[in-house]
């Protein structure tokens, strides 16, 4: 099941490369939690795929441009483990990069959690200044 797992959350992270937010909400259980650092302009705790759709649409209102590289793609069972780096532009602002770590949990082929670990501080340099 773990290389299944490993399967799908590489899926999301494509499905993201393409703008296809729809194909990543549709991997979602329907009581998905979904965790980003509150203190990022699109962070915050959010429950369910709706919940998910809303961090997603925070997302797209906070950044200009967002590209998460994948570093590490780690088979952890029932979760993955993923390391990168994002390179991106804060809405109206100027570019940024930032080291992070994801987390998904998945069970009978759906993502049932997501928590975000970003170097915080790296973004809140970019939004030093600029109005949301």
């Amino acid at each position: 099941m773990s290389q299944q797992n490993v399967d799908i959350v590489r899926s999301a992270y494509e499905a993201f490369g393409r703008g296809d937010i729809p194909a990543i909400i549709a991997l979602l259980d329907e009581n998905v939690e979904w965790n980003s650092p509150a203190t990022l302009p699109w962070g915050g705790h959010e429950h369910g795929p709706d919940g998910a759709l809303a961090f997603f649409g925070r997302l797209g209102g906070a950044v200009d441009e967002l590209v998460p590289e994948i570093r590490q793609l780690l088979d952890a069972g029932d979760h993955v483990v993923v390391t990168g780096v994002h390179r991106g532009r804060a809405k109206g602002g100027p570019a940024f990069e930032a080291e992070w770590a994801m987390v998904w949990e998945l069970r009978d082929g759906k993502v049932t959690s997501f928590s975000d670990y970003v170097d915080t501080a790296a973004v809140a340099a970019a939004y030093a200044g600029v109005t949301a």
